[in-house]
């Protein structure tokens, strides 16, 4: 008889079920494949994929309706040790976090240095930019989703509590993890540690450069708009946005246009800028379905 897992496996988590076990409950429930057959197919996919592509055949239904994704994840861990996977290393990341805000605190037992190290392993294992790198990013914001706005403003933290290494260090883990914000986290710093000319230079060309990708110059337009430069920000953000629309970007397109509908609630704009920024949240929400 197949070993399976028991119903007591969410208590118990699946580290303690032998190999034979995961895949023999996934094959009793309709996923049937072998040790080798999920390496090949963890080649291409990470967990959150596989649990996906497996749905339509999963018959399991109680405690384990959740158990695609438990199985692929620990089977990825398992089967291919060396490969980082979105849950491990939002792990990583979210230890940062909590080392981040220790030493903005002060705190004794911050040790942001010992959470930089994993980092700094995990980061020759990441997938290298492309679809791959993509549905990796897609799957570990899930696991950040309520932590994403503190991620976001450590960096510029750390450099108000004068901790400007740490805070480039923090800026960077953006920048290699979101290759489109790259320099702009960095520049976010720079401005709060005595470079605000030059880094808000570097902001407004890299918003501007009809070149550069379209997410690329709004993470630069974003920038602006943190440092509350919003004169800067209204003109280029009418043209980023219109470079969205273009290429019909339109949920990057609909986020623009809420930048520039929060300008004119900070402060105001004459009637014509008002009516462009109108017409633009009218066509975002057009095609994204949205609502003022």
């Amino acid at each position: 008889m197949t070993a399976r897992v028991d119903k007591q496996w969410k208590d118990k988590g699946l580290t303690g079920y032998s190999t034979e076990a995961i895949l023999g409950t996934l094959g009793h429930y309709g996923i049937t494949l072998d040790e080798a057959g999920f390496k090949a197919t963890a080649s291409s996919k990470f967990p959150l994929e596989l649990a996906i592509e497996w749905k339509p055949q999963w018959k399991g239904t109680g405690q384990f309706a959740s158990y695609p994704y438990a199985a692929a994840n620990e089977l990825f861990n398992r089967l291919l040790p060396d490969e980082p996977t979105p849950m491990k290393t939002a792990h990583v990341i979210l230890d940062l976090i909590a080392n981040g805000l220790k030493t903005v605190a002060a705190k004794e037992d911050a040790n942001l240095t010992g959470a930089f190290k994993h980092w700094d392993d995990v980061v020759p294992r990441l997938p290298a930019k492309g679809d791959r790198r993509d549905s990796f990013l897609r799957e570990l914001v899930t696991f950040l989703e309520s932590w994403a706005q503190t991620f976001n403003e450590l960096p510029e933290r750390l450099a108000k509590a004068g901790k400007k290494d740490e805070a480039l260090r923090f800026a960077l883990v953006h920048e290699v993890l979101f290759t489109d914000r790259e320099g702009c986290m960095t520049a976010l710093v720079r401005a709060q540690t005595g470079e605000r000319e030059g880094a808000l230079a570097d902001l407004k060309k890299w918003a501007e450069d009809t070149g550069r990708d379209v997410f690329a110059r709004y993470s630069a337009l974003d920038a602006i708009f943190q440092l509350e430069e919003f004169e800067a920000a209204k003109p280029l953000g009418l043209a980023v946005f219109d470079a969205a629309a273009a290429e019909a970007k339109w949920g990057l397109a609909d986020s623009i246009a809420h930048l520039l509908g929060h300008i004119v609630q900070k402060v105001g704009g004459d009637a014509a800028f008002m009516r462009e920024v109108r017409n633009r949240l009218d066509r975002a929400h057009a095609h994204t379905g949205g609502h003022h």
